[in-house]
């Protein structure tokens, strides 16, 4: 008996350390992601997509190689023969789905005609097998290790943290410090992004133009990166309980906020709007989620008010709209330029004095009206709705035609729908879609290569046809809808895995949101980003975070699952290690 327990307690020594190691390289790859590659742009603008994914690749291949390599020597060294077994017991719904996605990618590549671009992907973009096999391994990766000290009884028999948890991550950091310092850096990257969007350059960038913001690269980029860091900072203000991390978190909400309303790119209206519509629902549960998302209206007013006033400061000017007069974005121009959200800001603070003083007098609690629920469900809709019709228009989608009147009544004006809406992305949609139905069954199942669109589209004669006709000499790589373009490239088998992926994230994350507050955090970041990629594409700027968000967010279900208690099914443990 003696023996086995000290075989026992030799292996836990031994996955122990093996998950700290893993731990350590976690939290170097982490600083290195979220601190260095927003900020490393060695060469200014020129190349800035291929210098940036370069970093990313082979930084990511680097700790894959290193946390794999003590994964392996760890099962080698407790001579576990059902380690990986035991792997596959332990997996949710959305680890098979991003399984089934990794494997869906390489059956792709094995049936694609294009294998060249396949593999490392099309020049520029770089979003082949090996990247969408880079996102699966640091899902998986961030899920099994970076949390894996979440749940821990603190030492003395105590606990620390909400809920008798302490939420350690590597090198003793909590998983909420962790996620300061990301937010951290990327208050640099957006206050570096608002000065070159009011023609302040404070660092040199060779190739700079009006398009460019930051050290981020254009502003669809630029965008796709703010959709991922931007909410995770907001939700950390709204489920912020301390003096500090409100403070902090509060001063992020408000950079990110003004960066987001003055940026360019219309795609950042519909993070807004889902964001702000999730956070009004949420918000119904207690009088301090109430106050926090009034405080974040707030926020964005005075953004919306501090973006205009900085039009005003002698030596600034707002340069996007100069660029391209007339194509400047409307809802921009209105929020920026006009006394709206002033308005409003008067409106949100009559609203938040009213609930206050309505709580001290008469004990108000909203949790307790539950008809606001079916009002505020109302409210959503239809703000959501005026809100997608304000965006059909500021993008082209539906335009408006003047209709000449007869003697008998006067003209009016006719709504028309653009296919060519959003720069030509109506026609890449339908390009997209009618590539699918162009393809044999085998490879609308499982597509035609990652990162392949180009290459199929511009070899079908009609649809090139169509490409060369609205986009002339640009080659088109995607079809500037995330979903379209992975089903086009991956097939529906790929389509399936991808999607289900984030919809039973959010399901899962949001279904225990009462456990673990980080978990509202996830859940808001996987919604944005699929948001913002209904119009956008995967890059490797915005991309790699969400599938790290997603991992921390899966390794924190996996440490509540657990308990956190020693008993051989927790981190760090034979059982679980991962």
């Amino acid at each position: 008996m003696n023996g086995i327990k000290g075989d026992q307690k030799g292996i836990e020594e031994n996955t122990g350390l093996h998950t700290r190691l893993c731990r350590g390289i976690l939290a170097v790859y982490f600083f290195i992601m979220v601190v260095i590659y927003p900020l490393y742009a060695p060469g200014g603008y020129v190349r800035i997509g291929e210098v940036k994914y370069f970093f990313f690749r082979n930084m990511t291949l680097v700790m894959l190689a290193a946390a794999g390599g003590v994964i392996v020597l760890a099962a080698l060294v407790r001579r576990d023969r059902e380690w990986i077994v035991k792997q596959y017991r332990r997996m949710s719904v959305t680890d098979w789905l991003v399984y089934g996605y990794g494997l869906t990618v390489m059956l792709s590549y094995l049936c694609s005609d294009y294998k060249e671009d396949a593999l490392w992907g099309v020049q520029g973009w770089y979003m082949g097998v090996m990247s969408q096999l880079m996102f699966a391994l640091l899902y998986f990766f961030f899920s099994r290790y970076f949390c894996s000290g979440y749940g821990k009884k603190a030492a003395g028999g105590g606990t620390a943290g909400t809920g008798g948890r302490q939420r350690t991550g590597p090198w003793g950091f909590s998983v909420w410090k962790w996620l300061g310092v990301w937010l951290a850096a990327s208050t640099v990257v957006f206050v570096l992004g608002i000065c070159n969007r009011y023609s302040l350059y404070p660092i040199g960038m060779e190739g700079q133009t009006e398009t460019f913001l930051s050290t981020l690269g254009n502003i669809n980029w630029y965008c796709g990166y703010w959709s991922v860091t931007a909410p995770v900072g907001i939700m950390f203000y709204w489920c912020s309980e301390k003096g500090a991390a409100r403070l902090l978190s509060g001063v992020f909400s408000f950079i990110a906020m003004l960066t987001g309303v003055t940026q360019g790119s219309s795609s950042a209206w519909l993070v807004f709007l889902v964001l702000l519509s999730v956070l009004f629902v949420l918000s119904l549960q207690s009088n301090r989620r109430l106050y926090r998302f009034l405080e974040l209206c707030m926020m964005f007013a005075g953004a919306c008010q501090a973006g205009r006033l900085l039009q005003e400061v002698p030596g600034l000017t707002y340069n996007y709209r100069s660029y391209q007069p007339g194509e400047g974005s409307m809802i921009t121009d209105m929020l920026i330029g006009y006394d709206v959200t002033l308005g409003a800001l008067f409106v949100l603070v009559c609203c938040y004095a009213a609930v206050r003083g309505l709580e001290k007098r008469r004990g108000f609690r909203v949790e307790k009206h539950k008809w606001l629920w079916g009002m505020s469900a109302a409210a959503v809709a239809l703000v959501g709705c005026m809100t997608a019709l304000l965006l059909l228009v500021d993008s082209g989608v539906i335009w408006f035609r003047e209709v000449h009147g007869t003697m008998e009544r006067d003209g009016y004006l006719e709504p028309v729908l653009d296919e060519d809406w959003g720069n030509g992305r109506g026609a890449s949609w339908m390009c997209g879609l009618d590539a699918v139905q162009s393809m044999d069954g085998l490879h609308k199942l499982v597509g035609i290569g990652p990162d392949c669109f180009a290459d199929y589209i511009y070899e079908v004669p009609e649809l090139a046809e169509k490409m060369v006709d609205r986009f002339g000499d640009l080659r088109l790589t995607n079809a500037h809808n995330e979903w379209i373009t992975v089903l086009v490239n991956t097939g529906m088998l790929g389509l399936f895995c991808y999607a289900g992926t984030f919809l039973t994230a959010f399901i899962r994350f949001a279904g225990r949101v009462s456990k673990e507050p980080l978990l509202y955090v996830c859940a808001v970041a996987v919604l944005t980003y699929t948001a913002h990629n209904m119009v956008s594409f995967q890059q490797v700027l915005h991309t790699p975070y969400l599938f790290i968000v997603l991992g921390i967010g899966e390794g924190l279900l996996r440490a509540l699952r657990d308990g956190g208690e020693p008993d051989g099914r927790s981190y760090g443990t034979e059982e679980a290690d991962g």
